[in-house]
């Protein structure tokens, strides 16, 4: 397709469009800096199309009006949208990490827990659209854009805004979605439902694991008449590394009967974390059901006095001043704690000490003055030094610290940078898909300290209150939960989560 430039320089509004960073069939994107105040942002300009009934920018401004009272972290901004002069655009923020398209191109097959941190987050997304009865229609890796940290955000909202359950909705989505991405009813015209968007997640989870889509064919009909009667390859004979129970895993979300799909994009996530972890153990662990470490009590060894008692010294006898060594024999071996000290020829000789103490004594006592002086002048140094050092964090300052981080992480759906603040021990009970399985369904959590006990310079115990807002609920319903958990110092120095344990408590008040 050609790509028009044209407006590139334009003003639209209070956007000055600079150059092109992206195109599609129905728009192209432009990168634009604001006028007031005079941020980069990304304009999506609309383009003109025979097949589009002069209603349809009726309909795109009513549906537009809903689209920016969608409020979540996976889900793109809409921050303004006009028609300029019979030219609609949206403006939206301008997220510099590309796309998860270009990051399949780059790199081909992601890492599964990659592809487990894009998945929950698209996931996510989705989970929070369709309970507001919004589908997405066009779910492919150009719609998932990346922040530099990984972070994903669902875009293209101008396809899905303008879809309507009528023929001339019908006929404009058909058109405008990529055939390797389409649902077996999208291919039949069908009214699209929440198991479309499920199908398209399917698709997507496929690419990310294989690196490229399941169907390919040289015709656009082709790949249709694929999405409707063949079955999906088998991807562990794409990529054996994977475990079988991710080949169940997808067939189910791609199923060519809609009713036999998940019911939820989350359900889908749990299903393929669930076939992650079963690779590594057959048993399964619940994340929140590790508890709190008890305060380690140290007992003294009973076989070890508390105190030794010397014996009174007394000087030993001269020793002359030969060279003749002095062989100690006859002595039996000793065993102490199992080691034995075999017998052994011990060469004695004469002690110069006393020939030299007079010349130590004289030059002590001609020094004394001048010691003294610099130990006062490097004591007062010192104490200057001290007056301006930072003081010294506790135990449970420095515990406080790595929790407050923890659930900032978390957050932000940075479930990577959460899981490296827990221990190896931690780790080793926990896989990292089994700790993003346990916390994914957060949205945001409001923390508030209610205990901190310090069992020891090492080990910090916490009690927390949680206020969540979780997937699947309506943005203004908290859940309540208490979270105790273990901190340590680890052998390097640093603080890390030992042993958690996150129950619901329902009898919590507003905090």
């Amino acid at each position: 397709m050609k790509v028009n430039d044209d407006f590139i320089g334009t003003i639209l509004g209070n956007y000055t469009l600079e150059r092109i960073v992206g195109y599609g069939d129905w728009s192209t994107v432009y990168l634009a800096r604001q006028l007031h105040p005079g941020r980069l942002v990304a304009v999506k300009v609309a383009q003109s199309h025979p097949s589009v009934d002069r209603d349809s920018s009726l309909k795109f401004s009513h549906e537009i009006v809903n689209i920016t009272q969608l409020d979540h972290p996976n889900v793109i901004s809409l921050l303004d949208y006009d028609d300029c002069n019979q030219q609609a655009y949206l403006v939206m923020p301008y997220i510099g990490g590309g796309s998860l398209d270009q990051a399949l191109k780059r790199y081909g097959k992601l890492p599964t827990q990659q592809v487990l941190s894009y998945l929950l987050q698209v996931a996510s997304a989705l989970d929070y659209l369709h309970a507001r009865q919004i589908i997405h229609g066009n779910l492919k890796p150009a719609n998932c854009l990346l922040y530099p940290d990984d972070h994903l955000v669902l875009t293209d909202f101008a396809v899905m805004s303008m879809y309507d359950a009528g023929s001339g909705g019908d006929r404009l989505l058909d058109q405008t979605t990529m055939p390797l991405y389409m649902s077996p009813e999208m291919v039949q015209g069908e009214p699209l439902t929440i198991s479309s968007d499920i199908y398209q997640l399917g698709i997507l989870l496929f690419q990310m694991l294989c690196g490229h889509v399941p169907f390919k064919a040289d015709g656009t009909y082709a790949i249709m008449r694929q999405h409707l009667q063949e079955p999906l390859p088998s991807i562990h004979t794409l990529n054996p590394d994977l475990p079988l129970g991710i080949t169940r895993v997808l067939q189910k979300a791609t199923a060519k009967k809609s009713e036999e799909r998940y019911q939820s994009a989350g359900e889908l996530v749990r299903a393929f974390a669930l076939a992650l972890t079963s690779v590594d153990s057959g048993q399964q662990h619940r994340a929140h059901h590790i508890h709190p470490a008890e305060p380690i009590l140290v007992l003294a060894d009973p076989g070890i006095p508390e105190y030794i008692s010397a014996p009174a010294a007394t000087l030993p006898a001269p020793i002359p001043d030969t060279a003749t060594p002095v062989m100690i024999e006859n002595i039996p071996d000793m065993k102490i704690s199992g080691f034995t000290a075999p017998q052994k020829r011990i060469y004695l000789r004469a002690s110069t000490v006393s020939r030299k103490s007079h010349v130590l004594q004289f030059l002590l006592l001609k020094c004394t003055p001048l010691i003294l002086l610099v130990a006062i002048v490097t004591l007062g140094f010192l104490h200057v030094l001290g007056a301006f050092a930072s003081p010294t964090l506790t135990s449970s300052e420095q515990a406080g610290m790595l929790i407050n981080q923890f659930y900032e992480d978390l957050n932000q759906h940075n479930y990577q940078a959460a899981y490296a603040l827990c221990s190896p021990g931690f780790q080793k009970h926990m896989s990292y898909e089994q700790f993003v399985l346990s916390y994914h369904q957060f949205l945001h959590s409001d923390i508030v300290v209610r205990q901190m006990v310090e069992h020891s310079r090492s080990d910090v115990g916490i009690t927390l209150n949680l206020q969540v807002r979780e997937q699947g609920y309506p943005a203004k319903v908290v859940q309540y939960y208490r979270w105790n958990s273990s901190v340590d110092r680890q052998p390097d120095g640093s603080w890390k989560i030992e042993q958690a344990d996150l129950s619901m408590d329902r009898t919590l008040q507003p905090i």
